[in-house]
């Protein structure tokens, strides 16, 4: 049909589009209700929200998605074209630089990937659960509905952490500092008015923590740290020669040792975690084997220990020295690397025996006068239950075999103990006769019983006691196997 045509005919077109027999039968549909319609809400299980609502929040909620996916995009195409322009480039440094982008290329990948995978599956529940006006609540700077809002996903919670541009090293030093001076949640509030400082006032900055070094004693705190731990108190010795070196200014001298040292905490690391059959690898892979044990211990330090660090300790080991003019200045954050670096190997180190002490606890303050054996076993018991949700897989071992822990409990015997006090191998040789008892197993049943019955069975309970079946039936013996024999029976 040409122009023409279309012009002589137009008049009778015009009557078919716009017959009101077609049109009537058209059903139109509101933009809240097509909403609801496309993320499978039924308004019947929205309880106290409205369609109005859950438009406005998907707006919202959308608005935020695109800003992040956009974000996302800019920051992948300036990282290819980086490591494009340094693709050629042969120096370490330039290695290292490459390594680093293609990092955080994975990391905003995993993103995207993250981000669609809400958008996919993750939508209807958030907005079920975003009973109020998210944009208002925004206006109103409401922080507790922000931090709601932030965990949609990964992305959201960690944004500036997928940033190479990140002063992850200024974090990393900043770690242990915020941690001693501030409790929770203060300390995060104090660590990003310290990031805004060093962004703003470099200077000052350094001047704050450099003078937190000597006037509190960092080198010799790190020392003392290493000598009162199991796992660290064979580089006393190493640590005892940087405290030397650092109080007499042999910064070049002290940063050699020092870097080394580095690695060598690592190392320890991997060791508590994993055993000393573990192939560790580089520095950078016992980095990352020991930091991925949390993910935003992970996300924070990583990229400095993998990306920075490596270059200062090749340096090291290739020239037996840094060629540096400032050498004062590296060794007071060295300091405060290894600040931070000693204490997540002391904590690694000794979390295992934190629930011991946190269940003894309510042990000591149980009255005998105002109790019956039987509640004394039954705290035991629920306490073990909570306990589990954050005690890692040694705190079981040495409960259940103190004997292969020997030498490390033992190591934190105090001589001269006070009468009425207990140190931690008398708090668990407590612990561990007693998880194997008559009363603890009676009162494992009662327990189970209570809460795992054919018409009503808690999870976490049934869960913990086929557990615990598991690991002592076997050790147990007489009235104590008996007990746990009925266990058995109601948990399988």
């Amino acid at each position: 049909m040409n122009t023409e045509e279309i012009k002589t005919n137009l008049p009778a077109l015009t009557d078919i589009l716009l017959d009101k027999e077609v049109s009537k039968n058209i059903n139109y549909i509101s933009i809240d209700d097509y909403i609801l319609s496309t993320f499978g809400l039924e308004k019947s299980t929205l309880t106290d929200l409205s369609p109005e609502l859950i438009s406005k929040n998907f707006s919202y909620l959308m608005c935020h998605i695109a800003r992040d996916i956009k974000e996302i995009e800019e920051r992948l195409s300036s990282y290819k074209a980086k490591h494009t322009s340094i693709q050629n480039s042969k120096t370490n440094a330039a290695e290292f630089e490459r390594r680093k982008l293609v990092y955080f290329c994975d990391l905003n990948k995993e993103a995207i990937e993250d981000i669609c995978l809400f958008i996919a599956k993750g939508i209807p529940e958030f907005l079920k659960d975003s009973p109020y006006d998210l944009l208002n609540r925004e206006c109103e700077r409401e922080g507790l509905s922000d931090l709601f809002f932030r965990r949609r996903y990964k992305y959201a919670w960690h944004r500036s952490y997928y940033s190479a541009d990140y002063p992850y090293g200024v974090s990393v030093k900043l770690n242990q500092y915020v941690k001693e001076k501030y409790p929770l949640p203060e300390s995060l509030q104090e660590e990003q008015k310290l990031l805004e400082l060093y962004s703003q006032k470099p200077e000052a900055f350094w001047r704050l923590m450099h003078s937190y070094v000597d006037h509190d004693g960092v080198m010799a705190t790190i020392l003392e740290r290493v000598s009162n731990n199991f796992h660290l108190k064979k580089r006393q010795e190493i640590f005892e020669t940087l405290n030397e070196l650092f109080t007499q200014k042999k910064y070049q001298s002290f940063i050699t040792l020092g870097f080394i040292q580095v690695e060598g905490l690592f190392d320890d690391y991997c060791q508590i975690r994993f055993g000393e059959g573990e192939n560790k690898g580089t520095l950078v892979e016992k980095a990352k084997k020991s930091l991925s044990t949390n993910e935003y211990t992970f996300l924070k330090m990583y990229p400095y220990f993998a990306f920075d660090v490596p270059l200062l300790r090749n340096e090291v080991a290739h020239k037996g020295m840094l060629q540096t003019e400032d050498a004062e200045f590296l060794a007071y954050n060295l300091v405060l690397d290894l600040n931070t670096v000693s204490q997540l190997v002391k904590t690694e180190s000794y979390d295992k025996f934190i629930p011991a002490i946190m269940t003894h606890e309510k042990l000591f303050n149980w009255n005998p006068e105002d109790n019956t054996t039987d509640e004394l076993y039954d705290i035991m018991v629920y306490e073990l239950f909570m306990i589990d949700k954050i005690a890692n897989e040694h705190f079981w071992k040495i409960i259940r075999n103190p004997e292969e822990y020997e030498d490390e409990i033992m190591f934190y015997k105090i001589s001269d103990l006070p009468e009425g006090n207990i140190d931690l191998p008398g708090i668990v040789d407590v612990l561990s006769q007693l998880v194997r008892s008559e009363g603890l197993w009676g009162a494992m049943h009662r327990f189970v019983a209570t809460h795992v019955t054919p018409s009503s069975k808690w999870d976490d309970v049934l869960a913990f006691a086929k557990r615990m079946k598991d690991q002592y039936i076997g050790l147990l013996e007489d009235d104590a196997k008996s007990k746990c024999i009925e266990v058995a029976k109601i948990v399988g």
